[in-house]
């Protein structure tokens, strides 16, 4: 089985009551994904039919499609542009455009984007001539492989049915933007490259217009295991460090961008760059790591502007502040939990470590692997040196060789998190663009899940909370210092 498959199935079983057998066995159906041949040539259908292949490709490896070479946007885990797999006939068709009449093989479901709206199903006729608009594509084609995932897990996901949606307000909301003009991205910092942080890259390159100078921030590998989710990696980037193999990829677009790398947790590499210079900042974090404990040390970087996504098993949260009193900062979201904590020392209890080395964030040492193999003699001491703590502890579990799932992080499927890049990529944008997507900017959070229609009312704009440090005098004179700002009394 592919390596890639096993946190899909682990992930299924914790929302369902399937067993692990039966899950897998849901995994390994057929899955066929079109482009109505009216559409072929139209930029924004074709980018949502190659991100539903790379979304649906990492769940069930059977997916059939036509063969395509030389296509950078068509990135599938097992690293060709050619299907793998079965001679079966598709359980399940999703056609981007409208299927052809008469065709009757299998289930047949339709997707199709038009003026800023997505439409899962429905009554549309494609437009061969629709607009180009990168994100109503990608928004539109995670929407499409949830609504096929839930078809053909059946009732082991909850079912609903889609209404039409605007990507600007979940309503019916529209602009007037050109999305072939360049953007100002500035200098900014993107901390985490996994899996929210691959879809953010693949919709940078994927719109192609971004100018300024970015730089990627991660210190681990791309590990087979991760294949599932990291939209951005195929099985050719695995051992490579995640920031590497990302601007690696970046560079077959020729971007009109800069980019750097730093192989090192964020909170290091900002410590040692404020050292060496106290004049340091960093103006802009885009903030996707994979803890919440994480985001909080990240806000109290002082950054100027801070744009954060987070995912569960099935949900999106998006967040973004500037530091301001009156609103929610990054750790007024995600405040300091006692489950957290319960989490950390149940990874080093199983793992045999002491609970320090969970919480230090920092890869499986060789006297942390000898620790590990004299509580599982099964596992290979060097394969585990330089893993993630959480990776290995998820490995174990899918492979039975824990027998608790107390305590287990879960992964959320490819769709869920390659939604989280893709809005966390479009907030971003609107951002920058204030003349243009100002009326649809009134709020710093919000939640979506892509099993259900999204909800404008969970849209909100939130306070802050008055016990957290965005409150704290201190906190606000270092960052009115860092940025120049005046206070509301005039002092800086």
């Amino acid at each position: 089985m592919n390596e890639w498959i096993r946190e899909h199935i682990r992930t299924l079983t914790y929302l369902s009551k399937l067993t692990t057998a039966e899950a897998e066995g849901l995994f390994l159906r057929v899955v066929g994904i079109e482009l109505d041949e009216r559409v072929r040539s139209n930029r924004t259908y074709r980018l949502a039919y190659l991100y539903a292949l790379n979304l649906l490709s990492r769940m069930f490896p059977y997916t059939k499609f036509e063969p395509m070479k030389h296509e950078p946007l068509l990135i599938l885990p097992w690293g060709t542009g050619s299907p793998i797999g079965t001679g079966q006939s598709p359980e399940v068709r999703l056609v981007f455009g409208n299927p052809r009449f008469g065709e009757s093989q299998g289930r047949v479901m339709s997707a199709n984007c038009h003026d800023w709206r997505v439409y899962i199903g429905g009554d549309i006729e494609a437009d061969p001539n629709e607009s180009w608009n990168p994100v109503l594509a990608l928004v539109t084609a995670c929407y499409a492989a949830a609504h096929c995932t839930q078809v053909l897990l059946g009732s082991a996901v909850e079912q609903e049915r889609w209404k039409p949606f605007s990507i600007l307000d979940f309503e019916d909301g529209r602009v007037e933007f050109d999305w072939s003009k360049s953007w100002e991205l500035g200098e900014a910092h993107l901390a985490g490259v996994g899996a929210i942080g691959s879809a953010f890259l693949y919709s940078l390159a994927a719109h192609g217009c971004a100018v300024g100078k970015l730089v990627l921030v991660d210190h681990d590998r791309v590990e087979t295991s991760n294949l599932g989710r990291y939209t951005f990696f195929d099985a050719t980037d695995e051992g490579v460090y995640k920031t590497i193999a990302a601007k690696a990829r970046l560079g077959k677009f020729g971007l009109p961008i800069w980019v750097e790398t730093v192989e090192k947790r964020f909170e290091q590499y900002f410590n040692e760059a404020y050292s060496a210079d106290n004049g340091f900042r960093v103006e802009r974090l885009i903030s996707a790591p994979d803890k919440r404990a994480t985001r909080r040390v990240f806000q109290k970087t002082l950054p100027r502007t801070m744009w954060d996504a987070s995912t569960g098993p099935s949900q999106v949260s998006l967040h973004s502040n500037s530091f301001d009193a009156a609103y929610a900062c990054a750790e007024c979201i995600y405040p300091e939990t006692p489950e957290e904590h319960a989490h950390e020392r149940h990874v080093a209890e199983t793992l045999n470590v002491e609970v320090a080395r969970i919480q230090s964030g920092d890869p499986i040492t060789q006297v942390d692997a000898q620790r590990i193999v004299e509580r599982y003699p099964e596992c290979e001491k060097e394969q585990l040196i330089g893993k993630a703590f959480d990776s290995v502890f998820r490995e174990l579990c899918s492979a039975g060789e824990i027998r608790t799932a107390r305590g287990v992080v879960h992964a959320p499927f490819s769709f869920v998190s390659g939604l989280a890049g893709v809005l966390l990529y479009f907030e971003l944008v609107k951002s920058s663009l204030p003349g243009v997507f100002g009326p649809f900017q009134k709020y710093n959070y919000f939640q979506v899940n892509p099993f259900r229609q999204p909800n404008p009312e969970f849209r909100e704009l939130r306070a802050s909370r008055k016990e957290c440090i965005c409150q704290e005098e201190v906190f606000r004179k270092v960052h009115r210092k860092m940025w120049g700002e005046v206070s509301r009394d005039g002092g800086v």
